[in-house]
């Protein structure tokens, strides 16, 4: 059942992604498919038909190997209609016999066409129905099915968050109080809800309890029936309101039975009205395991009353914005994950069994390998559970658990096929499944990123858009959100659902920067993309040519550190290959395999010398997003420019770049990053772009002033988010470009970055109409008066190079959002103090001060920066002491002192340092690299 979901919400997927994609070439190469266009049209129809269909087959989730076949059927056309006309617009473009060609995909178009009509009539030859049961969710949820009185025996639970659990619980407040407990799947959330609700000192705080799980397709008369049973509800007397309370578990089976004809009986409005009696005068707790919608919430939250004062639904739930939005006030427990020690001791706990320890306990070697799996397994509760399980008959033997060690980490899913109970498998599966189709190969495509690392959103959101998987025919021309916006928000929707974990917050505190992928879900994303050939991962080996099969339509290659980065890619690959990925040198990229690419990203890191990317570049006209990684330089060809469709250039992480004047073709660029040094090939002089060229750019660093100057003119950036501009040659080009700054613009610009060494930084008024700017880099000399124009909104603010003074401080310290704060390279020589004052920087949380001559004294009065939480000092070498202001300073959790004078050191010194005293709060207090 499971297969089918999952192959349901793929097809879906990819039907959605071509509808979009042939209506985008139907507006942007109406000339190229002229003799066609209908016939395109018409397929297109046809798959908006068989979409539907699709969508009621995962609703009604029929159990059938021929909806399976139908499905794949469906997927593999949809996926042909797309590559025909894409390879017939790449072979148009590069040739006079367009003719030719046109006969070719008239003839292709037609076999398709045939291939569509016979799958509809299969639907009728074999009588292929999209039945209503139910029955493949309801067999995997009942395997994770969970009950009040099935509690564990052998669990770690923190003492620390079930105290905070039960404070929550038990603290009497006059209102409907909802409780949450939220986390990822396998994370222990109904483990935790289940200690507390069994504790004796939360069953004697209230009056009656109950507990019910909810399906995602729970009926409510059901739910409020089982409620009403639990609480004691006496149908003999059904509107009574005050009677004498009967155990839930001293009831017999006939008396339950009875209960239930008589509830089955009545009408939702009349269970409602039914339990609000039942519970009015009574301090109840109800809780509602693993809920999946608020909307099932608001259907049944009418039939809880506010009851006696301190009453408390509580909810499990994978989903943050269920417990936000439910009940604001009451913040959401979240479970963490296990440590190392704990992991370790949880998975001895269900791998091996006490009678069989003996009075020497673990061996050395089991236990050596037991704690390097248990690590593998990132802290998830239910992993370890089955990993211990599985390795419970294993204990005589040390070979067996080194060789599950070997396969734990790359197939511990396809290991735990064969159990039966609560495997990670199941729980993977099942949140996979309740995924809506379009965040489907969103989140599969997460698995090509490499094994614990961060993922940067901005880079993540790209290559959504690349691949196509975010819709964006129409949004825009019709005024609406930018693409990034729809692609930020399935990223949210992921994040709200717990499939990714948030690593870092961005500078306003609010947003996303980075995150991470638990290996689990990890191991999950690579394995089903590969069954279906979505993405394909391929670790290269020392062999002179690394060899492939792949037949996935992604491959991402990953190459070996102990090789030297020469060894050549040769390979066979999907006929119609969309993605690579690729840390190994390419030898040509002419092959008719990457005629199709949308997303191509090299590696060049292990490689000596400047490296030229193939010429037959230019042939990937199809191509979305180029992203080049070099630790030496690059050089792009010319025939870059045929890449019409080009929408990132990532070349950030390269030494030096020499871009070719065929730049200005790339008109649909949205996103360029441009490394701290690039040189031009080509033409030396004039602007780098046409007038029209940067029309769509969302997001331009590193370029340098005069490459957006044409005519005395800059270029018009109507859909600027981010913008860095390197070298400004005059007073004249900064006030040029912040002039050029539409209106439009101005509300939409969200980070700025502006680099003027020569001389100080003339008027930046303008800086005080961009209402949305959160981020701002200056670098070079400002005055008081140009600090005035700040805008309110900024959070984060970097400057570099410019002198410090009490009128400066005095100024920013009044920034009511500011939360970032990075100070560089004050080269005054005269002494100077500095006072934070009462009530300054309210807001800030990350203060940064590095190479400040001048800087001898420093005041920091109670009630300065009160939400400050990190503190970085880096050669300040005159800096006498640490201010005595610092111990108000509560909120500070580390301090980080580098570069600094020996005696400066010295009276930070734990318990006979003078100002130790200062410090002593700080959890993290670091001090390397003295001196003198």
């Amino acid at each position: 059942m499971a297969e089918v979901l999952v192959a349901t919400k793929l097809a879906e997927a990819v039907l959605s992604q071509v509808v979009e994609r042939i209506a985008e070439l139907l507006i942007h190469e109406a000339a190229s498919l002229r003799g066609v266009g209908n016939d395109v049209e018409n397929l297109q129809n046809e798959l908006k038909y068989m979409k539907s269909f699709l969508k009621d087959a995962d609703r009604k989730q029929e159990q059938d190997e021929r909806v399976r076949l139908w499905i794949t059927e469906v997927r593999d056309v949809a996926s042909e209609i797309e590559d025909s006309i894409e390879i017939y617009i790449s072979k148009v473009c590069s040739s006079y016999i367009k003719l030719f060609h046109l006969r070719k995909l008239r003839t292709k178009l037609s076999t398709i066409n045939d291939k569509l009509r016979s799958i509809r009539e299969k639907t009728q030859t074999y009588q292929i129905q999209f039945g209503s049961g139910d029955e493949g969710t309801n067999s995997l949820r009942n395997l994770i099915r969970s009950y009040p009185d099935d509690e564990e025996d052998d669990i770690i639970m923190l003492k620390d968050t079930i105290a905070a659990l039960k404070s929550q619980l038990m603290a009497l407040e006059n209102r409907r109080c909802v409780v949450s407990v939220v986390g990822m799947g396998g994370l222990g959330k109904t483990t935790l809800a289940k200690k507390v609700y069994n504790d004796a000192d939360v069953k004697k705080h209230f009056d009656c309890c109950a507990w019910v799980f909810l399906s995602q397709q729970y009926v409510m008369k059901e739910v409020l029936s089982e409620i009403l049973i639990q609480v004691g509800f006496q149908s003999d007397h059904p509107n009574r309101r005050n009677f004498e309370r009967q155990k839930y578990t001293k009831e017999s089976l006939e008396e339950r039975k009875s209960k239930r004809e008589f509830l089955n009986g009545l009408n939702d409005h009349e269970l409602i009205c039914l339990m609000k009696n039942e519970l009015e005068e009574k301090r109840y707790l109800i809780v509602l395991d693993d809920i999946w919608n608020i909307d099932d919430w608001y259907r049944v939250q009418n039939a809880f009353p506010i009851g006696k004062l301190g009453s408390k639904v509580m909810f499990t739930t994978r989903i943050e914005t269920i417990a936000s939005s439910a009940d604001p006030l009451s913040p959401p427990i979240r479970p963490p994950l296990l440590t190392p020690s704990e992991s370790w001791k949880l998975l001895k706990q269900k791998a091996i069994p006490r009678e069989t320890l003996g009075e020497h306990g673990v061996p050395f070697e089991l236990e050596k390998i037991g704690k390097t799996m248990a690590e593998k397994c990132g802290g998830l509760p239910l992993a370890i559970i089955v990993l211990g399980g599985f390795l419970r008959t294993k204990i005589s033997s040390v070979d067996e658990w080194v060789k599950v060690l070997q396969d734990v980490k790359t197939r511990m899913i396809n290991k735990m096929k064969s159990m039966q109970q609560y495997r990670v498998e199941d729980i993977l599966e099942l949140s996979f499944q309740d995924l809506p189709y379009y965040l489907k190969p969103c989140f599969l495509y997460l698995g090509r990123f490499p094994e614990d690392s961060e993922i940067a959103k901005g880079r993540l959101i790209r290559l959504w858009i690349a691949e196509g998987f975010i819709p964006t025919v129409g949004k825009e021309e019709d005024g609406g959100r930018l693409i990034e916006d729809i692609a930020e928000q399935y990223l949210e929707e992921l994040i709200d659902r717990c499939r990714v974990q948030v690593s870092k917050k961005d500078n306003t505190g609010r947003g996303v920067k980075t995150f991470r992928l638990h290996d689990l879900m990890r191991d999950f994303c690579i394995s089903k993309a590969k069954e279906k050939l979505f993405l394909e991962i391929v670790q290269s080996s020392g062999t002179n040519q690394i060899a492939t099969t792949a037949r996935s339509r992604r491959i991402v290659i990953h190459m070996n550190h102990d090789l030297d980065g020469q060894t050549p890619w040769v390979g066979q690959v999907h006929s119609n290959l969309r993605s690579l990925f690729c840390s190994v040198p390419i030898l040509s990229l002419k092959k008719e395999n990457f005629l199709l690419l949308r997303v191509l990203e090299l590696d060049f890191q292990y490689r000596d010398g400047a490296c030229k990317l193939p010429s037959g570049i230019g042939n990937l006209i199809h191509l979305r997003h180029l992203k080049v990684c070099a630790s030496g330089d690059i050089i792009l060809p010319k025939s870059i420019g045929n890449l019409l469709l080009l929408q990132t250039l990532d070349l950030l992480d390269v030494g030096e770049v020499m871009l070719p004047s065929t730049m200005s073709r790339l008109r649909q660029l949205r996103h360029l990053l441009l490394p701290s040094y690039y040189s031009r090939h080509g033409r030396a002089m004039g602007a780098l772009f046409g007038n029209d060229s940067l029309k769509k750019i969302v997001t331009l660093k590193g370029i340098k002033a005069k490459h957006l100057i044409r005519d005395n003119e800059v270029l018009p950036l109507s859909n600027i988010r981010v913008l860095e501009i390197e070298d400004f040659p005059s007073d004249k080009e900064v006030t040029l470009v912040l002039n050029s700054l539409s209106f439009h613009s101005r509300l939409s610009l969200q980070s700025l970055g502006m680099r003027f060494l020569d001389g100080e930084f003339p008027n930046l008024e303008l800086l005080s109409h961009c209402h949305v700017l959160s981020k701002l880099s200056l670098d070079g000399q400002l005055s008081q008066e140009n600090l005035r124009f700040l805008p309110k909104s900024l959070t984060k603010f970097d400057v570099s190079w410019c002198s410090c003074d009490q009128d400066k401080i005095a100024v920013l310290e009044k920034l009511p959002n500011l939360r970032i704060l990075q100070w560089f390279g004050d080269y005054r020589n005269d002494e100077y103090k500095l006072v934070f004052s009462d009530g300054g920087f309210p807001k800030l949380e990350i203060l940064g001060l590095e190479s400040f001559y001048g800087f001898v004294e420093w005041e920091v009065e109670e009630g300065a920066m009160p939400n400050l939480k990190k503190l970085d000092m880096v050669f300040v070498p005159q800096l006498r002491m640490i201010p005595e202001g610092l111990k108000h300073v509560t909120t500070l959790r580390e301090l980080n002192v580098s570069r600094m004078p020996k005696k400066f050191e010295e009276r930070l010194r734990a318990s006979e340092g003078e100002d130790f005293y200062k410090v002593s709060h700080i959890p993290s207090v670091s001090i390397s690299n003295t001196y003198g």
